[in-house]
């Protein structure tokens, strides 16, 4: 067992408490299923019955698999990088233990990811988890994050269209048809594990929907976010349909944003955390816009531009009030935990040096700005146009490299680069097939 205690929740006669009355509350669960997310946010899971699980919980157990799993796959399965003469350990945390209402006989747990005994600094879960922690001791600063989902209805991941709804946003025109019923068995099986659903309703588009979680701390929203993807998957596959949060799944209708809201306990110097993140967008950008295509749909994360506003929906950031922000520049294949533990580490670190916010609210839509516009609204970044920018970008960027550590840093950018030599080489709709199958 590794040392780390600390990210390893409760003792092991407490977890053992824990999944003992969960399968006394719920006794058709047979099996758990040990969840971690890899660098490609991929879900990946190793499945355990019952029995096997009390025994991990009993025992402080782990589940050992292939070395390094974080960086171990490339997004169509390929391997990038393995360490043959060693393994990793999945480190099962029991408080995140959840019943997995869309699938019957199912409960699920997070692991973190202990690399070939050496710890946890490269696991993105333990990286969010470790930083919250930090801040909240540090500063007592704690945080309040919300995460919209969005996604289409289609046929399935090989459909190059979603499903027919005339509807725009908000409508209720979208919600007289036979999809009402998916939106409300992921929005059931959600609210019956624990996780509130602030809102959800028809998008701008037809076939695109949107549910959006009540705010929570920032660890126990990135696993919140987990179940609600496989609660809306799972309902459209009950109901012979395919969900999908692929960027940009279609060429001629809206993207798929992943926005996530950050509010701070308190409101003292909240510009000067908003600067800091400002600041690396651009960097940013390579982990919270991850995929080969992300960019398609850049117009709607913030444009030509690196900017905030307080209404517009264009901006990279807006601010709806004082130390609350809505970031846009995210979408549904960045693994969360990387860039919530990115926004945070940047906003605070910047926070606590009372760094100034020389950028205005930008009132007009970024890619109309000229250089006079961008003067007067304190514009300083432009956004990448493209995963090779945003690469370049976090390759240069001293405060995320300082947040997140640069050997971390280095090793993603690695990672990132043969990802996207592998997808330049497919074509569009081959990657929109893997992509819409997988997110």
């Amino acid at each position: 067992m590794p040392g780390d205690t600390d990210l390893l929740g409760a003792p092991n006669n407490t977890n053992l408490i824990k999944v003992q009355e969960m399968l006394d509350d719920n006794t058709s669960i047979e099996f758990i299923r040990l969840q971690w997310i890899d660098f490609t946010a991929t879900v990946r899971t190793r499945i355990v019955t019952s029995r096997q699980a009390l025994s991990l919980a009993a025992a402080g157990g782990t589940v050992s698999v292939a070395s390094p799993i974080a960086s171990c796959f490339l997004i169509d399965g390929q391997f990038h990088e393995v360490n043959a003469g060693a393994k990793d350990s999945l480190v099962p945390d029991w408080s995140s233990l959840t019943v997995c209402h869309y699938q019957p006989g199912h409960a699920a747990v997070m692991c973190c990811i202990d690399q070939a005994g050496r710890g946890f600094d490269h696991c993105p879960r333990s990286i969010l988890k470790k930083a919250e922690q930090e801040i909240r001791d540090r500063h007592g600063m704690t945080f309040k994050v919300g995460i919209e989902t969005e996604f289409y209805l289609t046929a399935s991941p090989a459909s190059t269209s979603p499903v027919k709804v005339v509807q725009s946003y908000s409508s209720t025109s979208a919600l007289r048809t036979p999809y009402l019923v998916i939106l409300e068995e992921a929005v059931r099986n959600i609210e019956k594990a624990g996780i509130p659903i602030w809102t959800f309703h028809a998008e701008l588009v037809g076939g695109l929907f949107e549910l959006q979680t009540d705010p929570m701390s920032a660890l126990k929203a990135a696993d919140a976010l987990i179940y609600v993807q496989e609660a809306i998957k799972s309902a459209a596959v009950k109901h012979g349909l395919h969900a999908t949060m692929a960027p940009k799944p279609f060429d001629k209708t809206h993207g798929v944003g992943q926005h996530i809201h950050i509010s701070l306990s308190s409101g003292e110097k909240d510009d000067s955390f908003l600067a800091g993140v400002l600041s690396s967008v651009p960097a940013i950008s390579a982990i919270s816009m991850p995929n080969y295509d992300s960019w398609l749909r850049r117009d709607f994360a913030g444009g030509d531009w690196v900017g905030w506003d307080v209404e517009s929906r264009t901006a990279s950031i807006r601010k709806l009030r004082k130390a609350y922000w809505e970031f846009r520049f995210i979408d549904a294949t960045t693994n969360t935990y990387l860039t919530l533990a990115t926004i945070l580490g940047l906003g605070m670190g910047s926070w606590e040096k009372g760094k100034e916010l020389k950028a205005k609210p930008m009132s007009s839509w970024p890619s109309t700005l000229d250089e006079k516009g961008r003067q007067e609204a304190g514009v300083e970044n432009a956004a990448p146009k493209d995963l090779k920018d945003a690469i370049e970008a976090l390759r240069r960027d001293e405060a995320i490299h300082a947040v997140l550590g640069k050997e971390f840093c280095e090793r993603y950018i690695r990672y990132k680069e043969h990802e996207k030599q592998m997808m330049g080489e497919l074509t569009l709709q081959e990657r929109r097939t893997m992509t819409m199958a997988l997110f």
